[in-house]
């Protein structure tokens, strides 16, 4: 989920509420506050127990997870012990950012919070941002005997994905957490699920490409394919989540503003962002089966 953000930077709760409700009526299995689509780096203490509070009031019965990294050890204990008092299903753990640390270091970070929190812990691999956990750290940390119930790999890379999944992965969770990631790794038979910030803007995509089987159909799978890497490249051109704000919020399910001014130049790229995602609404309604994208919110119920 996106942190929304009013221009004097507060965090308008009502419209987090509004997109929870609407993201759970599409049908996702639940929803995650504190990942790098909520903008976590810039989230003070009291803002992510505002967010982890108001998602877990409409989410309920352990149907989100909240994402805990931070620069140091006792923010994420303080901030882990409250989702976890909150429901959360699960934790996303990064690793810490800015400051480069070695993975032995890494591996003293986790294992502090580990002690400190009650709730699942899954690793957040996150290393366009952070530290991030190398292959061998992960499979060194990630066990059923202890509370590291598995990974969300943001890096884009198969490899740890790969390695678990020769390992063995009873009672261990291979989260897929980027999109570009998310085709290839199940047509390799390495992820049991996604975190995706695509679905933050667009779920009825993520929610066709993951739960549809391979064998089905395999051309409008593979024009669903296609969709999602027009939609990656049009992201790419600007700083996460801008992009997937801009198509949310074309969709009629914002404002979620920013941190972060905008030039006048980023402007004109929101309104062309607009312009595209019109013609990309009729290519992905005829190519994938009818309703699909019918769900409240789309560009013709705007």
């Amino acid at each position: 989920m996106f942190t929304p953000r009013r221009e004097d930077g507060s965090v308008p709760l009502d419209v987090l509420a509004e997109h929870a409700q609407w993201l759970l009526s599409t049908g996702v299995d639940g929803l995650v506050v504190g990942g790098a689509t909520g903008e976590y780096s810039f989230a003070t203490e009291s803002e992510f127990r505002s967010v982890v509070s108001a998602v877990a009031k409409e989410a309920g019965g352990q149907r989100f997870i909240a994402g805990i990294g931070g620069p140091e050890v006792h923010q994420c204990i303080r901030q882990g012990q409250f989702a976890a008092e909150a429901g959360a299903r699960a934790l996303l753990l990064a690793t810490p950012h800015f400051f480069r640390y070695t993975q032995q270091d890494i591996l003293a970070y986790v294992q502090a919070i580990a002690s400190e929190v009650s709730a699942p812990i899954l690793l957040y691999h996150l290393p366009q941002f952070s530290n991030g956990y190398a292959t061998e750290t992960s499979l060194q940390l990630i066990s059923p005997k202890t509370q590291i119930a598995g990974i969300k790999d943001s890096s884009g890379s198969l490899d740890t994905l790969r390695a678990l999944t020769q390992r063995g992965t009873a009672s261990i969770s291979r989260i897929v957490g980027n999109d570009s990631a998310l085709v290839p790794a199940r047509h390799e038979d390495l992820c049991d699920g996604v975190i995706s910030g695509v679905a933050a803007a667009l779920p009825e995509l993520i929610l066709y490409l993951f739960r549809t089987s391979l064998d089905a159909d395999p051309d409008r799978y593979a024009s669903a394919s296609a969709l999602l890497e027009e939609v990656i490249l049009q992201l790419n051109r600007f700083p996460v989540p801008w992009g997937l704000k801009w198509i949310a919020e074309h969709r009629g399910l914002g404002p979620f503003g920013s941190p972060v001014p905008l030039s006048p130049e980023r402007r004109a790229e929101a309104i062309e962002i607009g312009v595209w995602l019109e013609q990309f609404w009729q290519r992905a309604s005829s190519s994938l089966p009818q309703g699909s994208f019918s769900v409240a919110g789309s560009i013709a119920g705007r």
